[in-house]
């Protein structure tokens, strides 16, 4: 089926919450990142720091690094941009290294006769992207047939790959899509997850064998690889970053493998349609498109959001994303409250309306919490009167941003990376400070 670009256009929008840097390195995730709208961003000031430390977070920095250069005339001094330019060094030799010990996985996989299809990052290098050091990622993930799970997480376990059982204890996993990851501290601390199902359950439905079905074969340096159909690889990097993740963390490579995947003239929307709605799963799939299409200027049809829209007016749509995208990198324009943020969630990808019953994502970190983190919690939302009464006044606040966004002015006293800035892009500027890498807890792995 040929892409369908006569309905794709802008879409209304409104300010949204993110900083210089944000925007930045969003923009590097389109598939052909706007030169213009970058050189804009940098000539405006950049937090070199604040933007490392984004980077980082968002294992983007050797994509970022590579699209400064490109700019040519960009050239901050080299005691602002080294940091940048170190990390970028880094990651393309840690992909390097993690390259290599994929097919070492894939070698030992099949000397036991075990057959793999490469997920998320691995299966998108070699299809979606022009080298394995175009998709950085953190870990390697693996599909092999339900019954032979456990035989290939034991093979690992015996060719020396540990399980920090402490940290990811057995039962988490009875339910799991995956088993407990493995981690093969020789090799610098590559982790390995075997997978026996693509989606997380919680009512999800898509056929493990159609996965299978409909794998491709394609070539991999010197070996040949099973990788998803991109119908199927797009169905996961949705459900994974709008349910799995809750839209608040690895957006940068969400974003930018949605641009990836799509960007091919024949992909399949009407067939992805059809398979988002079979596997009730098409509220999470409109909400990554949709800020996709938004934040990384990545053309989306506009049919294909309609299709899988949820039932709401665009005015509580609206408000909804403005919310979603204040969360997506932690800040001070974040949602000071995980109710709020949890009920907010609810709205937008309505999981009792799409058939997946009270299961809801954070029901699996509170599962695997610990007594003394049950404690910790506990008494964390023990609050006096006085901060009871501040925590109420930043509701009022944050809810009066999202509802009532072109109130949205400068602060007094905040960095010159947090001015408004009147871009071109594919969204408009706002005030808020660079985001600090200090976002998730070691015991929550839907946030990883």
């Amino acid at each position: 089926m040929q892409r369908d670009l006569d309905d794709v256009r802008p879409m209304a929008r409104s300010p949204i919450l993110l900083s210089r840097e944000a925007q930045l390195l969003l923009l590097t995730a389109s598939a052909s990142p706007d030169t213009t709208a970058l050189a804009s961003l940098l000539s405006a000031g950049i937090d070199w720091a604040g933007l490392c430390d984004l980077a980082q977070r968002e294992r983007a920095a050797s994509i970022v690094w590579r699209q400064v250069q490109r700019l040519g005339s960009i050239d901050p001094p080299s005691t602002r941009d080294g940091g940048l330019r170190q990390l970028a060094t880094f990651s393309a030799a840690r992909m390097l290294h993690l390259e290599h010990v994929l097919h070492e996985i894939l070698a030992t996989l099949a000397g036991g006769g075990i057959e793999a299809l490469l997920l998320k990052g691995a299966g998108l290098a070699y299809t979606a992207y022009a080298s394995f050091a175009d998709r950085p990622m953190g870990d390697i993930d693996v599909l092999v047939l339900p019954e032979q799970a456990e035989e290939a997480w034991s093979l690992f376990r015996a060719q020396g790959w540990t399980w920090p059982s402490a940290q990811w204890p057995r039962e988490r996993y009875s339910a799991h899509q995956h088993l407990p990851p493995l981690i093969q501290q020789a090799a610098g601390g590559a982790r390995l997850e075997i997978h026996r199902d693509l989606l997380p359950g919680h009512g999800f439905r898509l056929a493990t064998d159609a996965v299978w079905a409909r794998a491709r074969r394609v070539p991999a340096n010197d070996r040949v690889v099973l990788v998803p159909h991109p119908v199927h690889q797009l169905l996961h990097v949705c459900v994974h970053f709008a349910w799995s993740h809750g839209m608040q963390w690895g957006t940068w490579r969400a974003l930018r493998d949605v641009a990836a995947i799509t960007h091919r003239d024949d992909f399949a929307w009407s067939e992805f349609i059809e398979l988002a709605r079979e596997s009730r799963a098409a509220t999470c799939c409109f909400w990554t498109l949709r800020l996709t299409q938004r934040l990384a200027d990545t053309e989306i049809p506009e049919h294909v959001l309609a299709a899988l829209r949820p039932p709401s007016p665009e005015f509580v749509l609206d408000r909804l994303e403005r919310h979603y995208v204040s969360n997506l990198f932690p800040s001070e324009s974040s949602c000071p409250s995980v109710q709020l943020t949890n009920w907010l969630w609810e709205a937008g990808i309505l999981p009792g309306r799409s058939g997946h019953g009270p299961a809801r994502p954070w029901h699996v970190s509170e599962r695997w919490m610990t007594e003394q983190e049950r404690h910790d919690a506990a008494s964390a939302r023990r609050h006096t009167p006085w901060a009871r009464l501040r925590n109420f006044r930043a509701w009022l606040r944050y809810v009066g941003r999202i509802v009532y966004p072109h109130t949205t002015s400068t602060h007094a006293g905040r960095s010159p990376s947090t001015s408004a800035v009147p871009l071109q892009g594919p969204y408009l500027t706002a005030t808020v400070p660079h985001p600090t890498a200090t976002q998730g807890s070691s015991h929550d792995l839907t946030r990883r």
